[in-house]
């Protein structure tokens, strides 16, 4: 602690005290009424909804998010150094706050854990400070500033100072109403503990791991790999179209799948036509083979990173739906493609590991405060005090660290029930004629005339619906909440009785109560 004047101490419901926040975990109800009778009722048997968490300095407890209609406080007393340990003035408590630090992955001391920190540009992040500063007022224009004795200077050193200082993330603490210190005979801080947030990270993500040649040779197509391959779909000429696994297919084209999912990976996984100095790099070592491809005049021998390049252009760039949008380009495809040897393929995979990774960097996005559901979490309060005279400067004080806790991710259930939506009875002329549409959505009028051409027939064969002339209307189109979601119903649960013969995850995702139907 800061000063040895405030004794701050983590108290339970039971009014047993411990030298760490106390965490407590109720539901959302009727927050803050009956948190409050709690606290006024704090070491009797009349408790009715909040509970304090078994920490422990070696294991860690699970927090959740507020999506479960769940909530968590952290608890403490603030006493007196002073024989009898006297509770402090509530008055005296200008302002108290909580923040959340995450410990890092190596372990260490909880001084040792990083804060949530903006600095003047508004761009946050964990940050590792010196274990010296945990104790500095996460407001940096509370932090005590230089001085050198001269107001002018002083003056522009504070302001070169907050330039660059960082603000620590804070959630506010109150100090309970005064009928409920009395009632416990406590001057108690509570602070609700964030679990979700909205901010992300500023800083760069961490690198992603770079594949060893032989997880990355496992992944790759078979045209790019070592051996003689046979000609996918030789001497054939394609269109957009095929690029569609369904659509190739249809058309007894499936050898074609080869070369497609090439084309698909090149483009996507690794970037090949982005015209970055790595994805050139690529292009170029395949360049040092090349494809037959057999025309009217003869046979023609074309660079193999200029041939997929093409494809690219014509089977994956090209837009059917642009303005004044030309026919669908033709690619012919290759009577014989040069082989690889193993030499070749260690060149290439040399070439493609670094462009594989520089891709998943970029396409990592910066993560989020509390993102991580495997990253353990401690908090601690602060306090602002006022001085015991009207000279004497306000004191910070600071609770010790809590124990190690972590964030339940999005998904995970607090096991709290939450109240079932009714749906209407579809049966029911009534109930479904009650069930007006209520969502409405303004369609344009090339949509609206795609949709009224497409077929299931056609989509399922690769065949995109035009948006075709139109007269210029767009309309508004309405929808039954209710009688969506029983067509949803139907949807999911054919897919569920599939996908279960795979998954064997039935029991987990659908569970079904039977109930008695109210009688009429």
């Amino acid at each position: 602690m800061v000063s040895h004047d405030i004794s701050v101490e983590g108290v339970g419901l039971n009014a047993q005290t411990q030298t760490k926040p106390v965490l407590l975990q109720m539901n959302d109800d009727d927050f803050p009424n009956a948190f409050l009778r709690d606290l006024g009722a704090m070491g009797s048997a009349s408790l009715s909804s909040t509970v304090s968490l078994a920490t422990s300095p070696t294991s860690s407890v699970t927090l959740f998010q507020p999506v479960t209609r769940v909530l968590h406080l952290a608890l403490v007393q603030l006493n007196c150094e002073s024989p009898g340990y006297p509770r402090v003035d509530p008055s005296r408590v200008l302002s108290a706050g909580l923040v959340v630090r995450q410990i890092p992955l190596a372990g260490g001391p909880p001084s040792a854990a990083w804060p949530w920190m903006k600095n003047a540009n508004g761009q946050s992040a964990w940050v590792q400070i010196d274990p010296s500063h945990a104790d500095d007022d996460p407001d940096p224009t509370k932090r005590p500033q230089l001085q050198s004795g001269q107001p002018a200077l002083d003056q522009m050193l504070a302001a070169q100072t907050l330039a660059t200082a960082m603000t620590e993330s804070t959630t506010p603490a109150f100090v309970a109403a005064p009928a409920v210190c009395n009632a416990a005979q406590r001057t108690l801080v509570y602070a609700l503990i964030p679990t979700a947030s909205n901010e992300a990270s500023t800083q760069q993500p961490p690198a992603v791991a770079q594949l060893d040649s032989a997880t990355l040779k496992s992944i790759l197509p078979t045209l790019l790999k070592a051996g003689r391959h046979h000609a996918p779909y030789a001497d054939q000429c394609v269109t957009y179209q095929y690029m569609s696994d369904d659509y190739a297919k249809s058309q007894n084209a499936s050898d074609f799948l080869t070369f497609s999912s090439t084309l698909r990976m090149l483009y996507g996984a690794f970037g090949a036509f982005s015209g970055s100095p790595g994805a050139e790099a690529l292009l170029k070592a395949l360049n040092g083979y090349s494809v037959t491809i057999q025309r009217s005049s003869g046979s023609e021998q074309k660079p193999m990173g200029d041939f997929y390049r093409e494809a690219a252009t014509k089977l994956i760039v090209y837009d059917p739906f642009a303005t004044n949008a030309p026919p669908p380009p033709e690619l012919k495809m290759p009577h014989a493609w040069q082989h690889f040897d193993h030499q070749d393929e260690k060149k290439l995979l040399a070439v493609m590991a670094p462009l594989l990774q520089s891709q998943g960097q970029a396409a990592s996005p910066p993560p989020g405060r509390f993102q991580d559901s495997t990253r353990l979490y401690r908090v601690r309060l602060f306090f602002r005090i006022k001085g015991e005279t009207s000279t004497c400067p306000p004191e910070l004080v600071w609770s010790c660290y809590s124990d190690p806790f972590r964030i339940a991710a999005w998904y995970e259930s607090s096991g709290r029930a939450v109240a079932p939506v009714p749906l209407p009875n579809p049966f029911d002329r009534n109930a479904v004629t009650s069930a007006k549409p209520t969502s409405s959505f303004a369609v344009p009028p090339a949509l609206s005339n795609a949709m009224a051409g497409a077929t299931l027939t056609g989509l399922s064969s690769g065949q995109a619906p035009s948006p075709g002339p139109s007269i210029g209307l767009g309309w508004i189109c309405s929808f039954s909440i209710p009688l969506i979601t029983i067509c949803a119903f139907f949807v999911l649960n054919i897919f569920l009785s599939l996908l279960n013969i795979v998954f064997f995850w039935l029991a987990f995702i659908k569970i079904c109560i039977p109930y008695p139907a109210p009688k009429d």
